[in-house]
């Protein structure tokens, strides 16, 4: 664990001098238009966390141990933003999972495992996250969002336990389906929740929980139910920074309400509207004045050389009245 968890330390401290920087940043962005683009957005994000890893999951189900351990775990991701809604997400997890059965031998009940320790190598996974409540009509900018998750990944793992007589048993490199490699590997379905607190236009603060459901029985080496596949979850707490030009604003935050309420009251939107209004009256003055007929003759003023017709006169093309040859006697 030591081996990683350094290099995790270190990225962590960077990401805390980003931090540090980007709080004293100007809190103005570059404007963006309702349909200007993606390009006008910041869509990728990096991320580390950490937390407690639990061989359990809070929706239940069966454990091959009577009582189970929390210990620290630490990961790693990078975001891909396709939408304000939707985006991509790559994780890499790491630590270690572990449960005893205490509760089980004082009920003569533990098959023969006193306890278990299981190194995870890596956990890689690659998510679909879709993000709750992109659309505020109560605030014209969002700060806090929660999102859903799910995907399919794979699981480096090197199981150990210790038998009833105090024998440890270690597995690595000596089970599963890849026994002659030092981790056994399977896949999994991660699924999980989170919530984003916007700290500033650079950084997020993420609570997170997710459950990792195996393809396998035996991360806990004691496949004694290889019909019920072992499972586990993840709590974290974590940062996550968005890389790109500053000036950018970031998608994951976008509110479209918000962008067409800016552009509605923006002074130089307001004066095109204006200059629109007046535009649009004149034109309808225009269309006024040329079919107005104050004399009912048929020919609008505009046209009309003979104005105040009086009424039942035939006139002519011009609005004169048009005059009739009399005929001649014969």
């Amino acid at each position: 664990m030591k081996k990683y968890f350094t290099p995790a330390l270190v990225a962590l401290a960077t990401i805390i001098f980003n931090f540090n920087a980007v709080s004293q940043e100007s809190d103005s962005l570059t404007a963006v238009r309702t349909f200007d683009g993606i390009h006008k957005y910041r869509t990728w994000s990096i991320g580390i966390n950490a937390g407690a890893l639990s061989p359990v999951v809070f929706i239940g189900g069966h454990n091959d141990y009577s009582n189970w351990e929390t210990n620290l775990g630490y990961g790693l991701f990078v975001k891909k933003q396709i939408a304000p809604s939707f985006g991509l997400k790559a994780n890499v997890l790491m630590g270690e999972l572990s449960g005893n059965n205490i509760d089980a031998i004082a009920a003569n009940n533990s098959q023969g495992f006193k306890s278990y320790a299981t190194k995870l190598g890596y956990g890689i996974d690659l998510r679909a996250e879709m993000n709750v409540g992109t659309i505020n009509f109560l605030n014209k900018r969002n700060s806090l969002g929660f999102n859903l998750s799910a995907g399919y990944g794979l699981l480096a793992y090197a199981p150990s336990y210790i038998t009833e007589n105090n024998e440890l048993i270690d597995l690595k490199g000596t089970a599963g389906k890849d026994g002659n490699k030092d981790y056994i590997k399977n896949g999994f379905v991660p699924v999980g929740i989170g919530a984003k607190f916007k700290v500033s236009n650079s950084i997020n603060f993420n609570l997170d929980y997710s459950m990792y459901f195996m393809e396998s029985d035996d991360l806990d080496a004691n496949p004694a139910h290889p019909t019920s596949k072992d499972k586990f979850s993840y709590a974290s707490v974590g940062l996550e920074l968005f890389i790109g030009n500053k000036a950018k604003p970031a998608l994951l935050w976008n509110n479209p309400i918000g962008n067409i309420y800016d552009e509605l009251t923006n002074s130089a939107t307001r004066a095109e509207l204006e200059l629109l209004k007046a535009s649009t009256a004149k034109s309808e003055q225009g269309i006024a004045d040329l079919t107005n007929d104050s004399d009912g003759d048929g020919v609008a003023d505009a046209f009309d050389k003979c104005p105040n017709t009086p009424a039942g006169v035939v006139v002519d093309g011009a609005g004169c009245e048009l005059k009739m040859p009399e005929r001649r006697r014969r």
